[in-house]
C-alpha cells in the first residue's frame, strides 16, 4: 500500500513536471511563431520593394541614372524658359492696355473738342438772331403786314419766345450728342476689353 502510495505521487509529481515543460514548450512556440510571421512580413515587404524597384526601371526604360538627371535638367530649362515668356506676356499685356487707356483718353478729349465746336457752330449769335427778328418785325409793319401797336409788344415777347424754344433745342441736342459719345467710349471700352482678353 505504501508502495503504491508512492509511485501515485511520483506519478502526480511527474504530471506537474510534464505540464509546466508543456506551458514552457507552448509559450517559446508562441514566440517562435509570432517571430516567423514578423519574418513572412519581412518578406513580403522585400517582395513588394523588389516589384516597385523593377517597375521603375522599366518605367526610366533602364537608363542609367545620369540620363535620368538630364533629362530632369531639360525639363526644368524647358519650365524657365515658359516662366520667362509667361512674364514677357504679362508685360506685352499692361504695356497694351496702358496704350489702349491712353487712346481711349485721347479719343475722349477729340470727342469733347469735336461736340464743343459742333455746338459752337450750331448755335448762333442769340443777339444778331433778335436783331434780324426785329428788323423783320419792322419791315412788317412799315409795309402794313401787322399793326405797329401790336408790334411793340408783340415782337419783344415772340423774339423771347423764339429764343427759348431755341435754347431748348440746342439743349436736346447736345443731351443726344453727349448719350451718342457716352455709347461709343462704352463699345470702344468693351472691344478693347475682349480684345484683350
Amino acid at each position: 500500500m505504501y508502495d503504491k502510495m508512492s509511485v501515485l505521487q511520483q506519478v502526480l509529481t511527474d504530471a506537474r513536471k510534464l505540464a509546466t515543460r508543456l506551458r514552457d514548450h507552448d509559450s517559446s512556440a508562441d514566440s517562435l511563431l509570432s517571430q516567423a510571421q514578423g519574418m513572412f512580413k519581412q518578406v513580403e515587404s522585400m517582395k513588394e520593394y523588389c516589384e516597385e524597384m523593377n517597375e521603375l526601371n522599366e518605367a526610366a526604360n533602364n537608363r542609367p541614372r545620369s540620363a535620368l538627371i538630364h533629362s530632369i535638367q531639360q525639363e526644368n530649362r524647358h519650365i524657365r524658359q515658359l516662366q520667362q515668356e509667361n512674364k514677357e506676356l504679362r508685360l506685352a499685356l499692361e504695356e497694351h492696355q496702358n496704350v489702349m487707356e491712353l487712346i481711349m483718353s485721347k479719343y475722349r478729349q477729340q470727342v469733347a473738342k469735336l461736340v464743343t465746336v459742333n455746338s459752337k457752330q450750331a448755335q448762333p449769335n442769340t443777339q444778331e438772331q433778335a436783331k434780324g427778328l426785329r428788323e423783320m418785325l419792322n419791315i412788317a409793319s412799315r409795309s402794313g403786314s401787322i399793326l405797329p401797336a401790336a408790334c411793340s409788344v408783340d415782337a419783344g415777347t415772340q423774339t423771347e419766345h423764339e429764343l427759348r424754344n431755341f435754347e431748348l433745342c440746342r439743349s436736346q441736342e447736345q443731351e443726344s450728342v453727349d448719350k451718342d459719345v457716352v455709347q461709343e467710349e462704352k463699345q470702344c471700352l468693351e472691344s478693347s476689353a475682349t480684345s484683350a482678353s
